[in-house]
């Protein structure tokens, strides 16, 4: 997939955060939801030897990771995960199921002034995907996270 296409953005995110791993999910917790998409989306799918902030080498890994998050959320994460190798999932079914939506929703556009097939066309080329793909993902629904239902007895 194309990730220049996929940006999750803050609405798309919580709509998806149900299909995060739960180390996403613990970083989103601990840092907000944009600020973890920030770090995955410059650091999904590698480690990251997170310092203790206190050696020159530690010092200089704080910093990288600043630049990725922030200096606050920088600082909550070394406190959570000081001295930790921290995983930084890919979220590949989250950034699926975005990119999927994001096709439907443009194909929606396209087909008010083009027929399909030109719509379908065109997304393909644009998320690099053959055009048989594209029309696989829009007879595709939204993925949602259950809804808990009160008991009735």
């Amino acid at each position: 997939m194309k990730r220049d296409c996929v940006r999750i953005t803050d609405a798309l995110g919580e709509s998806v955060r149900h299909l995060l791993p739960e180390t996403a999910r613990l970083i989103a917790d601990l840092i907000g939801l944009p600020k973890a998409l920030q770090l995955i989306e410059a650091w999904g799918g590698t480690t990251f030897p997170v310092s203790k902030n206190q050696r020159r080498d530690g010092q200089i890994r704080y910093a990288a990771l600043a630049e990725v998050v922030g200096v606050d959320a920088a600082a909550i994460l070394t406190r959570r995960f000081g001295g930790e190798v921290l995983s930084i999932p890919r979220c590949a079914v989250a950034m699926r199921e975005v990119r999927d939506r994001m096709i439907r929703a443009e194909f929606d556009t396209l087909t008010r002034e083009h027929p399909a097939v030109h719509a379908v066309n065109q997304l393909a080329r644009r998320y690099q995907m053959t055009e048989r793909n594209v029309w696989v993902v829009l007879k595709k629904t939204d993925q949602v996270g259950e809804t808990r239902q009160a008991v009735l007895f």
